[in-house]
């Protein structure tokens, strides 16, 4: 076989297109998507649930402008190839609107099933950690929208650690590998999820419409984000998910909190908390020194009083001790006065005397002539033996 150009095919193509006379004069029935003007030519695609096809239409203004995405049309043109782009592309010539497309019918019956089982309540939805350390991105690695976000995260934070998981963001097995990748990372311990695509035709948003994928960010435990296309595009993802940024850059500013600010003002709250401690401290101080200036005085006076009122009882005491001392002396003196009286020695410094015998004092009557006796006086002792004994005739009572 010989081999041919890319020319050659591509002319082939052309040629065998153009010997279609049915493809010359063709009236189409689809959904419309990405309609946009450039100058007064319009460009669109045209679509149903298994195919699309560009179309060009040139003085679009001459024939129907659509007014909104999906809209159900039916477009009259011709079939044509461009070899030099190898694009297949229909000329459209007029616009016919046919009324809400089918996709987009079944898109609201999806989202009003969803709403009514409570996937969109706002109670379900989780909290954005206001200050996270780990996040993941799931978006394509090859796309511009990872380097949005990780730009506009590092112009205000340079601590926070970014993982990107690389999926597939259009085609039909894009929104099975997100639904995948999602139940993966739900189980490595990140802050925050954000799941990024920037924008794009309705089809190429289809992915994120999905009902599967729908029931998986419903089932995270893992705070997500959506962040589907520009601003005014709208996915079930949007709806279900957490929280929804308008375009993935502001996505990245809602988890990029900005280090130098948040230390600027944690600096300030513990300079404020500082000086209010220190106010507080200032008064508890004063107010401890008014109580302590008002319990000195109280206390001095009633230590004035205490000491006046000691003074006097010990005064009273005092009094009273001496009277106590005085009568007790003179009671004393009595007593002394008394025993002076009964006193032996003193009898015996009278002239009397004591008549004792074998250490025992003897009464006159146990006195016998002839017994040695010791005859006690105030100066001595005389040793006497008794050679008579003359009673005396008073003794008794008998004077």
């Amino acid at each position: 076989m010989d081999p041919i150009s890319v020319s050659q095919i591509s002319q082939f193509i052309r040629k065998v297109l153009g010997a279609q006379e049915v493809l010359h004069h063709v009236c189409v029935y689809g959904e419309i998507s990405g309609f946009k003007f450039s100058g007064q030519h319009a460009y669109f695609t045209l679509k149903d649930a298994d195919a699309a096809i560009q179309c060009t239409c040139f003085n679009a203004r001459r024939t129907y402008t659509p007014t909104k995405e999906g809209e159900a049309v039916l477009v009259v043109g011709a079939v044509d190839y461009y070899v030099k782009s190898g694009r297949l592309s229909l000329m459209v010539s007029t616009i016919q609107p046919v009324g809400q497309g089918k996709l987009h019918v079944l898109l609201e019956q999806l989202k009003a099933k969803l709403k009514e089982e409570g996937l969109f309540d706002p109670a379900h939805k989780k909290p954005i950690p206001p200050y996270p350390k780990r996040v993941c991105v799931l978006t394509s690695k090859t796309g511009a929208v990872i380097r949005d976000i990780v730009r506009t995260v590092r112009l205000v934070n340079d601590v926070l650690d970014i993982d990107v998981v690389d999926v597939r963001v259009q085609g039909d097995s894009a929104a099975a590998d997100i639904v995948r990748q999602l139940a993966w990372v739900d189980t490595l311990g990140y802050d925050c999820v954000i799941l990024a695509r920037g924008g794009g035709s309705f089809e190429d948003l289809m992915p994120f419409n999905d009902e599967g994928l729908a029931r998986a960010i419903y089932a995270m435990q893992t705070p997500i984000i959506s962040a589907i296309g520009h601003e005014t595009d709208f996915s079930i993802s949007d709806f279900v998910a957490d929280s929804r940024a308008a375009t993935p850059t502001a996505a990245a500013s809602m988890v990029a909190y900005d280090v130098a600010d948040t230390k600027a003002r944690i600096l300030d709250s513990m300079n404020r908390a500082l000086r209010v401690l220190t106010d507080r401290q200032t008064l508890r101080h004063s107010r401890c020194a008014q109580l302590i200036s008002a319990l000195s005085d109280r206390t001095m006076r009633k230590l004035d009083r205490a000491q006046n009122a000691v003074g006097s009882v010990l005064s009273r005491l005092e009094v009273g001790l001496d009277n106590l001392l005085s009568a007790k002396e003179k009671r004393v003196d009595a007593a002394l006065t008394k025993l002076d009286a009964v006193n032996p020695v003193r009898l015996l410094q009278n002239g009397y005397s004591r008549i004792i015998s074998q250490g025992r004092t003897l009464p006159y009557d146990s006195i016998a002539i002839g017994d040695r006796i010791e005859v006690v006086t105030y100066l001595g002792r005389l040793q006497c033996l008794v050679e008579d004994k003359k009673d005396d005739p008073f003794a008794n009572g008998n004077r």
